[in-house]
């Protein structure tokens, strides 16, 4: 495995309630009830439900904002630590896309964020050989029984960006979803149940040349790591 990212953890809280999608409530170890800012707009009621353990760090500057901490990660049933903090997904992306030696496109020629296409962005156009790369990316925290899978909420958004993507490749350019897999999985599938939009335009977007990357990453004591694994997608 090769450290990807490093994350400061200030304390270990149990969890309370989440009472709004951005808010939860915890107990630190010297019994304090603390707020804490969560970053991640999907239900992941697997990972923050009453009595489990959080990962939690202190806000840098309280004065520009209401709660003192942010959720950073949460023990799974199985032990494991699992990141569910979207902010720090374009950390690991960045850090991962300039290392030439692991990412999946080598060496590229630029690396740009936040590309404005129509009236919205994806995340990145690399450019390699002057052609262009580009990357939607999406953090997978909900795995069950070694199946990854996404999303755990509808999201309008999601798939929003499928049919974007669709669109770049039919205009000639390579068009990527790139999922950062934060559980320890062995397979891939879209959340049917949850989304079956998202489900049918993903397996769309196969079927049209859209790249799909599932890379493996995972989270121990604040440390991001990669591990090259291969993640099967499965057929619909």
């Amino acid at each position: 495995m090769k450290l990807i990212f490093n994350v400061k953890i200030d304390a270990i809280g149990i969890f309370i309630e989440r009472p709004n999608r951005f808010i939860a409530h915890f107990k630190l170890q010297d019994g304090t009830i603390a707020i804490a800012h969560v970053h991640d707009s999907g239900r992941i009621k697997e990972l923050l439900f009453p009595g489990n353990k959080v990962l939690l760090r202190k806000a840098i500057d309280i004065s520009k904002r209401k709660t003192q901490w942010d959720v950073i990660a949460a023990l799974s049933d199985d032990g494991e630590e699992v990141l569910i903090n979207s902010s720090i997904h374009r950390y690991i992306t960045d850090n991962f896309f300039k290392d030439f030696s692991i990412s999946p496109f080598g060496k590229v020629d630029s690396i740009k964020a936040e590309v404005k296409y129509g009236k919205s962005r994806l995340d990145y156009l690399l450019i390699k050989n002057n052609e262009n790369i580009f990357i939607e990316t999406k953090g997978v925290s909900l795995v069950e029984n070694k199946i990854a899978t996404f999303p755990d909420a509808p999201s309008i958004r999601a798939t929003k960006h499928l049919n974007e993507l669709i669109q770049l490749k039919k205009e000639g350019n390579r068009a990527v979803i790139f999922l950062i897999i934060l559980k320890d999985a062995d397979y891939f599938v879209p959340k049917k149940d949850t989304d079956p939009i998202f489900f049918e335009t993903f397996y769309e977007a196969l079927s049209e040349g859209v790249e799909v990357y599932p890379i493996q990453f995972y989270f121990n004591n604040g440390n991001i790591f990669f591990k090259n694994k291969i993640i099967k997608i499965l057929d619909k």
